[in-house]
Parts: C-alpha cells; sequence; structure tokens
C-alpha cells in the first residue's frame, strides 16, 4: 500500500497550494460533526463537517482547518503535516461510524498510516475551509454486520484540486474483545504517570512554547530519545486512554526528525507508518531517528519506537 501511495501523484511536486481566499466574500462558519464520530471530547478539535455518501465504497468528506493551533501550525505560521495525517484519521472514524456500521464504543486498531502532499502546506488563515477527502473503502472483512478489517485510500483536494493522497489500515475490536485481548493494564489517568514524566528537551527545539507539548526526553545517545506524552495535556490525551496514541507517537516522530534538521523545522511531504504494537504507560520506550540524504538532495527521516526492545513503531518521513 505504501508504494502505491508515493506513486499516486508523481506530477507536480511541492506546487502552491490553490488560493481559497479570492473570489468572493468569506463564507459563514461552518459546523464540525458530532465530535464522538472522530473520537474527540471537544467541538474545537473535530475537522470533519460534512459526509456525503457516493456510493456503498466511495464518500467525500469536508474538512475545516483551525486558524491556530499549537501542534498543527508552525511558528511561521504554516500548517503542518500532522494536521493532514490527524484529517486522515478522523475522515476514517466518521466514515466508519456513519457509514460503515461501526458501533460508537468499537475501539480502532491502526496498523498503517500513509499520506504524500504535491505542494507546500498553505499558510494559516489562507486555508480554513475547503479541504475536502474524496473516500474510498478499498478493503472491508465483516463478522456479522460489522467490519473488523479496513483499509481505505483518499484523494486530499482543495477548493477542488487534487493536491495529495492517503491511505489508512486498521482493525476494529469490540469492547468485550478488546477488554479479553488487553486485559488490566495502566490508564493515563493515573497519578503517578505524571509524576514519573522525564525533563523534556528544550521546547524551541522542537518548535514548541510549551514543556507539556514536548513528547521527548534526553538520553545519554547521539540520535536517541525517551518517550514522554504528559496525560494533563488534553491535545493528547482528551480521554482516558489504556496506551500510547498513536497519533501521539507520530508527533515524537516529528519531533525527533526536527532534533536532527538543525536548518529549520521539517516539515514532510510524505510519510510511510507501520505500527505493530500498542506502547504502554510506565514502560521507557525508546525513540531513534536516522537522517537520509537522496541523491536529488532531499532529505528523509527514518524515526523507530522500541519498547521493552521490541520493535513498536517505524515511521518515515520524506521532504
Amino acid at each position: 500500500m505504501a508504494s502505491k501511495i508515493r506513486d499516486v501523484h508523481k506530477g507536480a511536486h511541492r506546487a502552491v497550494f490553490p488560493d481559497i481566499t479570492a473570489g468572493g466574500p468569506p463564507s459563514l462558519p461552518v459546523l464540525p460533526v458530532e465530535r464522538t464520530l472522530v473520537h474527540r471530547a471537544h467541538l474545537r478539535d473535530v475537522l470533519p463537517t460534512q459526509l456525503t455518501r457516493r456510493d456503498d465504497t466511495h464518500f467525500t468528506v469536508s474538512t475545516r482547518w483551525p486558524r491556530d493551533h499549537r501542534l498543527f501550525v508552525t511558528s511561521d505560521g504554516r500548517y503542518t503535516a500532522s494536521l493532514v495525517l490527524e484529517t486522515i484519521r478522523q475522515t476514517t472514524l466518521l466514515v466508519s461510524h456513519a457509514e460503515l456500521g461501526v458501533p460508537v464504543g468499537h475501539h480502532f486498531v491502526m496498523w498503517e498510516l500513509c499520506h504524500r502532499l504535491d505542494a507546500e502546506l498553505p499558510a494559516r488563515g489562507t486555508a480554513p475551509a475547503g479541504v475536502t477527502l474524496d473516500v474510498e473503502v478499498t478493503k472491508l472483512r465483516r463478522r456479522g454486520a460489522v467490519p473488523t478489517c479496513v483499509a481505505m485510500e483518499m484523494t486530499i483536494r482543495m477548493s477542488g484540486h487534487a493536491v495529495g493522497s492517503g491511505s489508512i489500515r486498521f482493525n476494529i475490536t469490540s469492547p468485550a474483545a478488546y477488554e479479553r485481548i488487553r486485559g488490566s493494564v495502566p490508564t493515563s489517568d493515573d497519578p503517578a504517570f505524571a509524576a514519573a514524566l522525564p525533563d523534556p528537551v528544550d521546547p524551541p527545539a522542537v518548535h514548541h512554547d510549551r514543556e507539556c507539548d514536548v513528547v521527548l526526553a534526553e538520553t545519554d545517545q547521539p540520535g536517541c530519545w525517551q518517550l514522554r506524552a504528559d496525560p494533563a495535556n488534553e491535545l493528547f490525551f482528551d480521554r482516558v486512554n489504556d496506551h500510547i496514541p498513536a497519533m501521539v507517537l507520530v508527533e515524537a516522530a516529528q519531533q525527533a526528525a526536527n532534533m536532527l534538521v538543525p536548518w529549520g523545522r521539517f516539515n514532510p511531504s510524505s510519510s510511510e507508518m507501520n505500527f505493530s504494537r500498542y506502547v504502554e504507560f510506565g514502560i521507557p520506550c525508546r525513540i531513534e531517528a536516522h537522517p537520509f540524504t537522496a541523491e536529488d538532495g532531499t532529505t528523509s527521516v527514518s524515526v523507530t519506537g522500541h519498547q521493552d526492545e521490541q520493535l513498536a513503531f517505524v515511521i518515515r518521513f520524506a521532504r
């Protein structure tokens, strides 16, 4: 799947996003979808605004992007790749619950997540709306009426123009089955985890202002950090969780890449992510990053996470 995503858009790589601010007066505010359908506790964090069904396997999701955000907007006022990935994730949840028959309360286990952009991300305020995702369900397995395994591919559009692509693959587990699989494990509401957080790296080193948004702690090895995730940070934990969410791991990989690119924020044009196991609370998770420079001068960073000496994820970013 990852190779297919790499080949979707080879043409106008790193072009300019279309200007959606010209051609008319500002539109009225757009309301988000019901927050439970995208697993967010606060409406301010909900990105999708509308879901349109084309047929049984094709859908279009309209979204709104925030004008400002601590994680999704750079210090120089540009949107980040993490926002694109979160848009893909929320689109997946919305389609699954609203159209594929996944009950709210079921658990999503993500295995793969990819994206590619063929244009520089726009500046803050120039694209608060007008971002849509055309979704195709490419794989669907069910147990009875409820899906158990789903894969989706998406075309990302801005003002009607295709500007990128994405894909995702995940399993779905009922609450009862999830409890049998996971058993009794520590959760994010345990105050011991906040008390035991290691000191973060210097926030400006990863282009942040607040220590609570930093998910890396120093180690004595170059290119290696310990994962830290503040359970009091609602951007990462807006509900009780029994493992570190995948999007926190994505943020850790993004911050690790930033640590290796001293000349500025590393804002990748593409990513390929594979998740192989849960990252648990209370057990150190080692984050390692390795940069690569291609013959054409583009920079890639491969980031891995290991817990108990077992590989938990691999995230590859390319500029």
